[in-house]
């Protein structure tokens, strides 16, 4: 094999597994991003802090140093956050999140009036007053 062809072939072999590393980067940082149930943690929204802006977040998806970056549909907001306040396990599936019935004695516990489920980012806001017991809760997940 020539010197130029083995190149070729490192080249391709090295882009190949730090394309591999970047796919699995992203998809365990998120656990929502794979199929079934999760844990994610649980935190409480700040509602007096947190609100919308027509600011670009830029690459890492935050507001500022403690405040995350959120689209609920077209909708761009700023969250601040108070927790983790616990940890349920949850599911993502057709721009859904949902929390089994399970669960719901466990998010209506926790002291705050909006939640805020975490995967690699703000997955879902849950508002509490909506819970009721022996329920799963289905609401639409954030972008």
């Amino acid at each position: 094999m020539s010197k130029r062809r083995k190149w070729a072939w490192t080249a391709g072999i090295l882009a190949a597994a730090v394309a591999a590393t970047a796919v699995t980067v992203l998809v365990t940082n998120d656990p929502l991003k794979l199929p079934g149930s999760h844990k994610v943690e649980v935190y409480g929204l700040v509602e007096e802090l947190s609100g919308e802006t027509q600011k670009d977040p830029g690459l890492f998806r935050m507001c500022d140093a403690d405040t995350y970056f959120a689209e609920d549909g077209d909708t761009k907001l700023c969250l601040v956050l108070d927790g983790p306040l616990g940890e349920v396990e949850a599911a993502r599936k057709d721009g859904r999140v949902t929390v089994a019935a399970g669960e719901v004695p466990k998010l209506k516990a926790m002291d705050a009036t909006t939640l805020v489920l975490m995967g690699g980012g703000p997955a879902a806001l849950i508002p509490v007053a909506g819970l009721t017991d022996g329920q799963p809760v289905s609401v639409r997940a954030l972008k």
